[in-house]
């Protein structure tokens, strides 16, 4: 009658050549930086947005930073529910971040010179939906032909005295503001602070209860 094989102890070699699971310090860290990562991400790419040709890095950006929300929550940490309230809550937030820190940074950073409104109109996008713009001369005898990106949602008169809001390093469009208006949009702001901790908050959630 044979006898049955007992199993051989793992040699120190071989214990040394096994995975090591994480350490619950080691999770903490990457729930956490997957936590900033992805809101931080979404502002930039919203922010990004308000720049002359900066949709060619807003759409590629706001596609990566999502999915990986997507991918990180819903896959890798096996909680599609968290998953898809972060990326809702992502993509929200690149809506609503970018005009709300343009208007904030506008009437801040400003600098102020009086205009005009010369002339109203509307011209149709790609799309063909009808939107407002305004040709406004500065005090300088500048030109300039703004649309709702930068203000103008038909609320000026034709030759009503304005603000226009000029950016100090010259990057963005001069902002369109009535002569007493300066105080920020704090609804605009309010809801990007929502959102921002509402997409932190669900991948803490997913990360820190995620399975496997």
């Amino acid at each position: 009658m044979s006898t049955p094989a007992t199993a051989r102890p793992a040699t120190s070699t071989e214990r040394a050549a096994a995975p090591a699971a994480p350490s619950g310090r080691s999770r903490r860290l990457n729930t956490l930086k997957w936590a900033l990562l992805i809101p931080v991400l979404t502002v930039v790419a919203g922010c990004a947005a308000q720049y002359p040709y900066g949709m060619w890095l807003t759409i590629p950006l706001a596609f990566v930073t999502i999915g990986a929300a997507a991918i990180v929550a819903g896959s890798s940490w096996r909680r599609p529910g968290a998953a898809t309230l972060a990326c809702v809550a992502a993509f929200a937030l690149l809506f609503f971040s970018g005009p709300a820190l343009y208007d904030l940074y506008a009437k801040k950073l400003g600098e102020p010179l009086d205009a005009v409104v010369a002339q109203k109109g509307t011209h149709r996008n790609a799309k063909g939906t009808e939107l407002d713009t305004c040709t406004v001369i500065d005090t300088d005898g500048g030109v300039h032909r703004l649309s709702q990106q930068q203000n103008c949602f038909g609320q000026f008169k034709e030759w009503e005295p304005v603000t226009l809001m000029k950016d100090p390093v010259g990057l963005l469009e001069p902002y369109l503001l009535a002569r007493t208006e300066r105080a920020p949009d704090t609804t605009g702001l309010g809801i990007s602070a929502g959102l921002f901790a509402l997409t932190g908050a669900s991948m803490l959630y997913a990360g820190g209860r995620r399975r496997g």
